[in-house]
């Protein structure tokens, strides 16, 4: 399949309400910015989660805040103890075992349809990532030295999932709170960009709206497209 999300908005298209879509071979997988997410085959993890689901246009920034949140909490079933790095990245041993990317379609000033699409290094050798050419990247095989179960994980990711967004918006304070707890770079000197400036300084955490709140400068400044280089 060459991507799960785009699949998901091909049978949104066709009247579907909710689905996940699970696929052993991503090969046009997309990441944020419209980076590419190369997926080995039998290897990593990829499906896209989508719901019909109403949100406030200035509440979708957050849900890639939610989703890594998600992912993180339930591959603590797993004795799996990972980090996040704000927007969308899976960190562990500080290299990068997945991520995720959130779409949605608004009309007005409010989302009708969101498609949540995920993506983790689970089983993956470090050949398959050399193959891959991908840098400062591992895999929970590499890190924990055991194959694990990709249908179990998927399905404890998809439970908490759920679990944060049936709560949604009405956990959005606990949401940030969690995700700035386990942050890799919280109260840390980041170098970032973003499309009208780039700079450097230390990043404080989440603003309420999940907007990211750095001191540049000796002074706090709030961004809401932000990448951390």
């Amino acid at each position: 399949m060459p991507s799960t999300n785009t699949h998901a908005w091909h049978l949104i298209g066709k009247g579907a309400q909710s689905g996940l879509i699970i696929t052993n071979n991503q090969y046009k997988g997309r990441g944020q910015r419209k980076n590419k997410w190369i997926s080995s085959i039998h290897g990593a993890i990829t499906f896209s989660l989508f719901i019909k689901k109403e949100l406030s246009s200035n509440l979708l920034t957050t849900l890639p805040i939610l989703t890594g949140l998600s992912v993180q909490q339930a591959l603590l079933n797993f004795n799996v103890k990972a980090l996040l790095k704000w927007p969308n990245d899976i960190i562990l041993n500080n290299k990068k075992i997945g991520g995720v990317l959130c779409e949605s379609n608004i009309r007005g000033d409010t989302s009708k349809y969101i498609v949540i699409g995920i993506g983790i290094n689970v089983n993956d050798d470090k050949n398959s990532l050399i193959e891959k050419k991908l840098k400062n990247a591992s895999s929970l095989k590499i890190e924990y030295g055991s194959d694990y179960e990709r249908e179990i994980i998927i399905s404890s990711i998809v439970d908490r999932l759920e679990l944060n967004l049936n709560l949604f918006p009405n956990n959005l304070k606990k949401i940030i709170h969690d995700w700035e707890a386990v942050c890799c770079h919280i109260n840390k000197n980041i170098n970032f960009k973003n499309h009208t400036k780039s700079g450097e300084g230390k990043f404080l955490g989440l603003d309420d709206d999940g907007s990211v709140k750095i001191i540049v400068n000796e002074k706090i400044e709030r961004f809401s497209d932000l990448q951390i280089i």
